[in-house]
């Protein structure tokens, strides 16, 4: 038998995270007599900045090690899930899949009564109307949390690695044993507080676990692509390169169309159009060239190549103009220009509501997930 376990994380942010979690399920499964092994795929490469990436964990109580090596090692993807870990929620609306192109679900690998983890504090009907349907049922369980985005280079410490450990112990304890992650944690650092923080996410998520049938979700709207059969390469490793172009677009803009970014996002920008000076300082400092100029002075945002990092709303010198919102807010990527234009009152409405009075901010220090700090909204000039 052989336990399998994916860690769906962000490039670079949370790559340290993942790795703890992954190389952690196989120290506790073997200090438990079994066998289990971690690797991780891509995602320190810059230009790949908050990249849906994986991290998975083979555990068996029965296979020998080079038999449990031989059966998972050389795979960059796995073909089914018992546990999927979501460490970002905004990733329950597809991800890019290493090495082709598309989006799929992120319950794609989840196996029939197998679970989807996510550290949310969503409801999980606000999770699974954006999940695929599935022919079976599984579980979707979760643990009270927000993105921590601990790192490559720095580890936001907010002990989001021992909660998921608990966690998973609660949804299969046939991979690891909530006694053995607290032993364990106890045994590494000493502190009883981490072990402790496992406890809890154990007895949470078995009071936050739900299934979902197949009725549950959504028809998955994007195009699924097809891998070419063996006898359709060419002679010796050819693999095309996707096309590139150096004109600059109608906006100004050299983005390549290829590259689109946008299941990247945690947080998305929204835009007041009716306070916009047009200073140009997002289109300017965007570094993804998102911002599209529109009748000579507002800025478009282009939300497919958009990846949430925030720097139009740090560098908008107009309150409120700008704002970072949570992505699980929005179902669609439609121009949020051609809804202004078209209804400049329901668009400044809609914007407001869903950038309510909550705004988000990362912790400098240490992690405890996001920062929410309350600011009154601005009156809209459109409305008087």
């Amino acid at each position: 038998m052989i336990k399998r376990v994916e860690i769906n994380y962000r490039g670079i942010f949370q790559k340290t995270l993942a790795k703890r979690i992954g190389g952690d399920i196989v120290i506790i499964a073997s200090r438990m007599g079994k066998v289990g092994f971690s690797n991780g795929r891509y995602s320190d490469s810059p230009e790949r900045n908050g990249i849906p990436c994986k991290y998975f964990a083979f555990v068996s109580p029965d296979l020998e090690e080079e038999e449990l090596e031989a059966e998972c090692g050389a795979k960059l993807d796995i073909d089914e899930a018992d546990v999927s870990v979501v460490v970002d929620d905004t990733m329950v609306k597809g991800v890019e899949p290493w090495g082709w192109h598309g989006v799929r679900p992120i319950n794609e690998k989840v196996v029939e009564k197998g679970c989807l983890l996510v550290v949310s504090r969503k409801r999980h009907d606000e999770l699974t109307r954006f999940t695929a349907r599935t022919p079976y049922s599984y579980r979707l369980a979760t643990i009270d949390g927000d993105a921590s985005l601990a790192g490559l280079w720095v580890f936001k410490d907010d002990l989001t690695h021992e909660r998921v450990l608990g966690a998973i112990a609660a949804v299969d304890p046939a991979i690891i044993a909530i006694d053995a992650v607290e032993a364990y944690l106890l045994a590494k650092t000493k502190q009883e507080h981490r072990a402790r923080a496992a406890r809890e996410a154990y007895d949470a998520v078995l009071r936050q676990t739900s299934v979902v049938t197949p009725e549950q979700g959504i028809a998955w709207p994007h195009e699924t692509p097809e891998l070419p059969p063996w006898h359709a390469f060419e002679e010796g490793a050819v693999v095309r390169a996707p096309a590139r172009h150096f004109e600059m677009g109608p906006g100004g803009q050299s983005r390549n169309a290829s590259f689109k970014r946008g299941t990247t996002k945690t947080l998305r920008p929204v835009i007041r159009f009716d306070l916009c000076i047009s200073c140009t300082l997002c289109w300017l400092d965007c570094p993804d060239e998102c911002f599209d100029p529109v009748e000579g002075r507002l800025y478009d945002v282009s939300y497919a190549y958009c990846v949430g990092c925030g720097k139009c709303a740090d560098v908008c010198p107009i309150p409120e103009c700008i704002v970072m919102v949570d992505e699980l807010q929005f179902d669609s990527d439609a121009s949020p220009w051609e809804h202004y234009r078209s209804d400049p009152d329901g668009y400044t409405r809609w914007a407001e509501e869903k950038k309510g009075t909550a705004r988000y901010a990362y912790p400098h220090v240490t992690g405890t997930g996001f920062e929410i700090r309350e600011r009154e909204s601005v009156a809209p000039k459109d409305l008087g």
